[in-house]
């Protein structure tokens, strides 16, 4: 017994709090609000690569007018963000437009930067604020209208 020392718990070193921060993670299986939002972002994302790709297969075979082209982009958009919110708001009772909020306005975010990169220009915000404010109202609209839907059932 005189070779074992004591360590106190707080001196137990860097390899503990780890292990703990693990196991902690491996609990909450990112069911918090931030992991639910940005799942629900990628969810978004995810429908938006695929319904444009699907979409510009079909410009293939129709000559469709510009206003149109627009139109069923805004729509895309609309459903992305749908299901992006309903995604983030899984499992979530309260706070439904302030995520459902975040959710879009993260959403539209991504969708901007992306959409710069892809043309070779600088992200410039004033540019796009009717892009952002869209997905922050639908966004918190979507979240208000999923969260009554829960509260009734």
């Amino acid at each position: 017994m005189e070779g074992d020392s004591f360590i106190p718990r707080r001196e137990r070193g860097l390899d503990s709090f780890t292990r703990s921060v693990r196991r902690g993670m491996r609990r909450g299986k990112g069911k918090g609000a931030l992991g639910a939002v940005l799942r629900g972002v990628l969810l978004g994302a995810a429908i938006t690569v695929g319904a444009v790709a699907a979409f510009a297969l079909i410009l293939n075979w129709w000559d469709a007018s510009d206003r149109a082209i627009t139109a069923i982009n805004q729509v895309i958009k609309f459903v992305a963000i749908l299901a992006a919110v309903a995604s983030a708001m899984d499992g979530g009772t309260e706070g439904g437009a302030m995520r459902g909020a975040c959710t879009g306005l993260l959403y539209m975010a991504l969708g901007i930067v992306c959409y710069s990169l892809m043309m070779g220009q600088s992200p410039r915000l004033t540019a796009h604020l009717a892009d952002l404010g869209m997905g922050i109202a639908a966004g918190g609209l979507f979240g208000m209208i999923l969260l009554s839907g829960k509260k009734a059932a």
